[in-house]
């Protein structure tokens, strides 16, 4: 059983007693003196309604609805357009003929999977691609970088947008939660 409260209230007799106040619940009438209980007190935080990578789209929107007063621009192209400018990429290379082929399949995986011919490779019958990668397999380090760029585009254009503190916490998170990945 678990619930949110106030007004815990704690007795110092011969160690410690303490009172919580509790929903009215038949489970409680239940509890058995006897038997050992796990039992966690923790400070309740309010939750974030948004993490780093749906907030960098939250800032493509901003960006798309101004710049579309000029032009029509969707979310999608900022979002393209930032990846490409700031964005990770990886170099490889692919054989001549397999190029298209590669390049559907890496763009297949997501709107931010962009891939494109970087020249040829010094391999005879290789082509250098550049395959970006998307923003939701970003490191903590990449993610502040692409939040870091669309901020700056909101500044010059003069889109009001969230305080420092908590776009850091954003990203903070993000890094949180890759760790977690990475460790299982």
């Amino acid at each position: 059983m678990k619930w949110i409260t106030k007004g815990i209230n704690v007795i110092k007799s011969i160690g410690y007693n303490i009172l919580i106040p509790a929903p009215k619940d038949e489970t409680l009438n239940k509890l058995d003196p006897e038997v050992e209980y796990i039992v966690e007190i923790k400070k309740k935080i309010k939750r974030r309604s948004l993490n780093a990578n749906a907030y960098a789209w939250v800032l493509c929107e901003k960006i798309a609805r101004e710049l579309s007063k000029h032009a029509y621009i969707s979310k999608n192209d900022v979002y393209k357009r930032v990846l490409i400018e700031c964005g990770t990429f990886t170099y490889l290379p692919i054989k001549n003929d397999a190029i298209e082929r590669f390049i559907e399949i890496w763009q297949g995986h997501g709107l931010g999977w962009h891939a494109e011919d970087a020249g040829p490779a010094k391999t005879e019958g290789y082509t250098i691609v550049r395959a970006y990668h998307g923003s939701s397999v970003y490191t903590v380090d990449e993610m502040r970088r692409l939040i870091d760029a669309l901020v700056d585009e909101c500044n010059q254009l003069n889109i009001p947008i969230e305080n420092d503190d908590y776009i850091n916490s954003l990203v903070t998170e993000w890094g949180e939660y890759e760790q977690k990945e990475k460790t299982g």
